[in-house]
């Protein structure tokens, strides 16, 4: 679980530095267009291990740019995209404009390499031919958005239940799902019927199982009066690698006032 919250820092900063391409200057020579034309790929990144490239990578977290021969380019981030111009100011300087911002890339031993206030990022090429990126979204005629991220779910089962109900909370089972980092759980709505009260709502430790075995739930939400929340109860267990894995899923939640910690209901479920 550890290494999946750290990737969300990694495409964090990466999404924010690819958004960061303003205030910066520009070369002055040459015109060496043929080097840059083509697919480039993230390769390395301020701040990211080895390690953590290769979990991007495999997560489909991909961050590519392409150069084409009109002077266009296109930065894919995760599924998404961002279009500009781009121009060969000397022979390792490119400068990229992105919504009239510009920044100047340098290239040097077949790396292209973006700096911004010290955080940067470094582009290999893969290809000489400019791959079809696509857009953030395609938009159907009736306004609805179509098309998949990297970020989408990977399976979801329905399940629409309430499996508790008190004059404190109730809690529904939306479905059963794997989310887009591969984890495997329930995505719960859990609804405060309290008028002057904040909850905490939690997966009581030591209590669940999943087909016998025993196996610690990763839930934790703080909830304020007459309000509701949706969230994602996943298990921290290599051993569950799809929603098939979700068989016999029982255990206690614990619901504790968010101010005094008091304890106000610990009630134990069989997940559907």
């Amino acid at each position: 679980m550890k290494s999946k919250l750290k990737v969300f820092g990694v495409v964090a900063f990466a999404i924010a530095l690819c958004f960061a391409l303003v205030g910066c200057g520009g070369g002055d020579k040459g015109d060496p267009k043929k080097a840059v034309i083509g697919t480039w790929e993230l390769s390395e990144l301020t701040g990211a291990s080895e390690d953590d490239m290769a979990m991007m990578k495999a997560f489909g977290l991909t961050v590519e740019a392409t150069f084409a021969e009109d002077g266009t380019f296109k930065l894919g981030m995760f599924g998404e995209s961002l279009d500009g111009t781009w121009d060969a100011k000397s022979a390792d300087k490119v400068s990229l404009t992105i919504e009239g911002d510009s920044v100047d890339a340098t290239i040097k031993d077949g790396v292209l390499s973006i700096e911004v206030d010290g955080e940067g990022m470094k582009f290999k090429k893969t290809s000489d031919e400019v791959k079809d990126l696509g857009s953030s979204s395609a938009t159907s005629d009736s306004g609805t958005t179509t098309g998949s991220s990297a970020t989408d779910d990977q399976a979801i089962q329905a399940i629409d239940k309430e499996i508790y109900s008190d004059d404190n909370i109730s809690v529904m089972v939306v479905d059963k799902k794997q989310d887009w980092l591969d984890s495997c759980g329930y995505t719960l709505v859990i609804t405060n019927k309290s008028a002057d009260t904040a909850i905490d709502f939690s997966g009581s430790y030591g209590t669940w199982t999943v087909n016998g075995k025993m196996i610690s739930p990763y839930i934790y939400e703080t909830i304020q009066p007459n309000a509701y929340a949706e969230t994602f109860m996943t298990f921290m267990d290599d051993s569950i690698k799809s929603i098939d894995d979700l068989v016999n899923v029982q255990g206690s939640f614990e619901v504790t006032n968010s101010k005094t910690y008091d304890e106000i209901v610990t009630f134990q479920v069989t997940m559907p």
